[in-house]
């Protein structure tokens, strides 16, 4: 785990197989919920439900933003992750939490979706 020693994490935890198994799991898991998210974000085609769901992913997304930066290491954080780079991850996952918060605003506040037919495709006026 190289690309962890920069955040100064001792050696024998990068060395650890339950360390190991760890991040495999978190590299896993952020791989399936981004293929959900894709999923989801293609299949539903009523503006309400594509309403709740961006407000759910935003909403779950700013409490990642949090985990990340209070173990960055900046004034705010708990420097669990040492050094000036371990605030990169917290500032990708806030412009991600912003693009799904501009995605809530633009759905409950757009009046330009439509549904056309009755055949639940949106169509835009």
């Amino acid at each position: 785990m190289k690309s962890m020693a920069e955040f100064k994490v001792p050696e024998y935890i990068l060395n650890s197989s339950h360390y190991f198994d760890a991040i495999l799991w978190v590299y896993v898991h952020m791989t399936v919920i981004g293929l959900l998210i894709l999923t989801i974000g293609y299949s539903v085609n009523d503006i309400n439900k594509q309403k709740w769901i961006a407000t759910l992913l935003f909403l779950v997304t700013a409490f990642y933003v949090y985990l990340d930066f209070r173990s960055a290491d900046w004034i705010y954080g708990n420097a669990l992750y040492k050094g000036e780079s371990s605030i990169i991850p917290a500032i990708i996952g806030l412009i991600v939490n912003l693009l799904f918060f501009q995605l809530v605003i633009r759905l409950f506040t757009s009046n330009k979706f439509t549904m056309r037919n009755n055949d639940n495709k949106l169509s835009s006026r």
